[in-house]
């Protein structure tokens, strides 16, 4: 990063060193922090916010090494250099050097970077200095350092303050990187960042710079994104190299060590290395001592430094590694019962024959918090001939990991597995039925790897296997089928296919658990989908998970919940977490665009669809085209109708899938944007195959947003009747009201939306209603109704829809009135207001009265609900 970034998280620390500087009691200011947290920069920033204001300075800033150390005077050689060479008494050193720094009359502000480098002459010297008066220190040295001993003394004796930096947090580190890319950038990358960083602003700057430098940390559009795989940049590769490749021989063992098997107990540490090379790494900052209860654990510092070593073994020495951690774990004890999961890990790394069962119970153990412990576990089963349920758990657990091809190759081997076995051994009552692999094999073809055709060719091989063995009756062959049925845009079909087996169980099969809650989506049938996800967070596995969440979503979203879709959305969103799998992370994004596009907040939508876009491949992307389609509205609400039809256009030749119709809203939306209001009337009227309920709701609507109620008012109230949930009977009666022109109902619409928190729509019906209100010669109601939708427009991050036009001033608030009435619906009183605006009382209530007349209300009683405003 350039020297010209911000300096983050430092603006208090830099206010004490100022405030210390004019304190007569304070003499000394030690910086301290460790390594990369950026003390030499702190240093520079406050001797710049010391030196700017207040009485003159005159500044000293002194370098130290390891060189000048031995050196009486070294650091301070700059200065004494035309000294006569005949003077060597330290004594006459001292008097000359005090005698020069001294001169002028001015106080000196002297900065001493490294501090804890600095010859015990010089240290002698400008301890003296600080006593008197004569100078102030600004000292920097790192955590764990030892200062000369005047320098302690001085902190001793109360004339030093000692201020300690600590890394920047997750915000703080953020913000950094931000505003030095100068754009928005995607959350995985920010959370790639930070995970590497742990923000550490030296750890971090490297990292940019050198992935920027690489190509690798790039814009895609409007996003600053880094491709995968992210590893650490070849700058900051050298940088960690050349700290770690200083250390003696023994300590870069140790180091290496930890890598591979971290956190270590104390006590197999101390077996190997000894007590003096752990406590020399630990002061040097690389490793760090946690308790866990009543075990001490021992890691690296930092995680930058477990992917430099693990990166740079060979597999001879990774190996060995291995090797020596089971030895010293077996040594040890391995009492925990974690330990025994990583034993078997071990082995298993080491090239050590190991039972699979074993290996697979310890799969199960770690899975839920070292997934990629338990996919090593795994493969190293199925290298040792494991069968049918660790290929199905390895699949699982891929695609947890993002790893869908790799899935896919376990899926097809437990398919092959299937094929060559009996009958009778298929029965597999210790595994799982054969079908339910099948089903997540489908599942990761069709949404993972996008190959519908593959989905539906695994699909039928299985089904036709069920029906050879005397199984295709069952629930997982039900649940198979059904999906079948969805991916072929037959959501009724679907239904009935696991429908049937609701008696035995159907919360047992939350394979037909997610067909049913996603066909009850696609029919309109937001309720009972919501019913049936109502418990299912510890329910599914790998896409099936997702299933269930989408349908949860999509329901909420359907009826109009949108908070309820939000949280629901950012749940997902940190459960991906930091490092997390950009498909599962970019969907969850795309989740919250969508809500905010719904709710009128344009300019965020428009942020997180990038974000969400930068992230993954279009092609590759299950979620694609509804994410195109919203950001293309979004877009075309702002104005930006070009940029809105070239993002449209990219998702031509994309296979929507379930998603296809949610297109069609888009291009009602950008037709009737662009003019051509029968052209749109004419999409939102073709009834699409595989379009679902909500699809054709949401295109319908955007026809009655353009102005265009009459036509598709029938269509509207025929496709919304059998629909659950508020959202579908609001967008019906939006239709009815615009054809008979009738105001009273536009506004009750309006506030139907508003109460549902879809804001830009409620503004829209707002604006519809001031143009029937003044065609019917209602001035009052033309203006009431258009206040309100001036309201809701300021909420909507300048949106440019056509029902604005609809607006005139007439009747219409004034930019005065509109403030002076939302303080006092607010809850103000008058003088508060006066006050708050500096204006008179008789001008808030003049304002007042006129707002009054304008909105057709009796007085500050009714001023909220007037103005869409909650209650104070």
């Amino acid at each position: 990063m350039p020297e010209s970034r911000p300096l983050v998280g430092r603006s208090e620390a830099i206010a004490a060193v100022v405030a210390s500087s004019r304190d007569d009691q304070v003499a000394a200011v030690v910086v301290g922090g460790p390594a990369g947290v950026g003390r030499t920069r702190f240093a520079r920033a406050a001797q710049a916010a010391v030196t700017s204001g207040g009485a003159p300075w005159r500044t000293e800033v002194l370098m130290t090494s390891p060189v000048t150390a031995d050196l009486a005077l070294g650091a301070l050689g700059h200065l004494v250099g035309d000294l006569d060479p005949s003077v060597t008494d330290p004594a006459a050193l001292l008097r000359e050097t005090r005698r020069r720094l001294t001169d002028g009359g001015h106080r000196r502000l002297v900065v001493v970077d490294d501090a804890h480098l600095l010859d015990a002459t010089s240290a002698v010297l400008l301890a003296q200095l600080a006593r008197t008066g004569a100078a102030f220190l600004l000292l920097t040295a790192p955590t764990g350092a030892v200062s000369p001993d005047p320098f302690h003394a001085l902190s001793r004796d109360g004339y030093a303050a000692r201020i300690e930096l600590g890394e920047l947090d997750r915000a703080q580190s953020d913000h950094l990187v931000t505003s030095t890319l100068g754009g928005h950038v995607d959350g995985v990358t920010l959370d790639r960042l930070w995970e590497l960083s742990q923000g550490n602003p030296r750890f971090l700057s490297e990292l940019v710079d050198g992935a920027r430098d690489e190509g690798a940390l790039h814009r895609a559009g409007a996003v600053w994104r880094w491709d995968a795989p992210r590893h650490p940049p070849r700058r900051l590769i050298e940088l960690l190299t050349s700290r770690v490749g200083g250390l003696a021989p023994v300590e870069q063992d140790l180091m290496r060590l930890l890598a591979f098997g971290q956190p270590l107990g104390c006590e197999v540490v101390s077996g190997l290395y000894g007590d003096v090379v752990l406590a020399r790494l630990e002061t040097q900052g690389l490793v760090t001592s946690v308790r866990d209860g009543r075990r001490l654990e021992i890691g690296l510092a930092h995680p930058l430094y477990t992917e430099l070593l693990r990166s740079r073994a060979t597999p001879l020495q990774e190996r060995e590694a291995y090797r020596r951690l089971r030895t010293a774990l077996e040594a040890s004890g391995s009492r925990r019962a974690g330990d025994r999961h990583r034993l078997l890990a071990w082995r298993a790394a080491e090239g050590m024959a190991t039972d699979p069962a074993e290996l697979l119970d310890a799969a199960r153990g770690v899975a839920p918090t070292e997934p990629r412990t338990a996919e090593r576990l795994l493969r190293a089963a199925a290298d040792h001939g494991a069968g049918f349920e660790v290929l199905w758990r390895l699949g699982l657990l891929r695609v947890r990991l993002g790893q869908f091809e790799g899935a896919e190759t376990a899926f097809a081997s437990a398919a092959k597995l299937a094929e060559a076995t009996d009958t009778v051994d298929l029965t597999l009552t210790d595994g799982p039925d054969p079908l339910l692999v099948a089903t997540a094999r489908c599942r990761n073809l069709y949404w993972g790897l996008r190959d519908e055709a593959g989905a539906l060719g695994a699909a039928a091989a299985a089904l036709a296997a069920a029906e050879l063995r005397g199984t295709g009756a069952g629930p997982a062959a039900a649940a198979l089928r059904g999906f079948v049925a969805l991916v072929a845009h037959r959501p009724a079909d679907a239904l009935d296919a696991v429908t049937a087996h609701l008696g035995s169980g159907l919360a047992g099969h939350p394979e037909a658990l997610a067909v049913a809650a996603l066909a009850h989506v696609r029919l309109g049938r937001s309720d009972r989908a919501l019913a049936l996800t109502a418990d299912t967070d510890d329910v599914g596995d790998g896409w099936v998970t997702v299933e269930l969440r989408l349908a949860r979503w999509s329901a909420l979203l359907a009826a109009g919940r949108l908070d309820e879709a939000e949280e629901l959305a950012r749940r997902g969103h940190v459960e991906a977490g930091p490092g997390g799998v950009s498909e599962h992370v970019a969907l969850y994004v795309a989740w919250l665009g969508v809500v905010a596009a719904r709710r009128g907040r344009l300019r965020t939508a428009v942020r997180l669809l990038h974000e969400a876009a930068a992230g993954v491949s279009a092609r590759h992307f299950p979620f694609t085209v509804p994410l195109v389609s919203e950001l293309a509205v979004a877009l075309a609400g702002l104005g930006r109708t070009t940029e809105a039809q070239d993002v449209l256009a990219e998702a031509h030749g994309v296979t929507g899938g379930p998603f296809a119709g949610w297109m069609q809203a888009a291009q009602v939306w950008l037709a009737g944007i662009d003019g051509r209001v029968s052209r749109a009337v004419e999409l939102a009227l073709d009834e699409r195959p595989g379009a679902s309920v909500p699809d054709r709701l949401q295109a319908l609507h955007a026809a009655v947003r353009l102005g265009a109620g009459k036509p598709v008012a029938g269509a509207l109230d025929a496709v919304a009747a059998p629909v659950e949930g508020d959202l579908g009977g609001l967008q019906a009666a939006h239709a009815r009201a615009l054809a008979s022109g009738h105001g009273a109902g536009l506004d009750a619409v309006a506030a139907g939306f508003t109460e549902l928190g879809h804001v830009l729509l409620a503004a829209e019906a707002s604006a519809q209603a001031c143009a029937a209100h003044r065609a019917g010669g209602n001035s009052k109601a033309a203006g009431w109704s258009a206040s309100r939708s001036r309201a809701g427009m300021e909420q909507c991050e300048g949106a440019e829809t056509s029902a604005a036009g609809l607006l005139e001033r007439t009747g219409e608030l004034t930019p005065r009135e509109a403030e002076i009435a939302a303080l006092a619906a607010g809850g103000l009183t008058s003088p508060a207001i006066a006050d708050q605006l500096v204006i008179s009382v008789r001008t808030v209530n003049n304002v007042l009265r006129s707002v009054y007349a304008k909105l057709g209300v009796s007085g500050r009683g009714k001023l909220a609900e007037a103005l869409g405003l909650k209650q104070a």
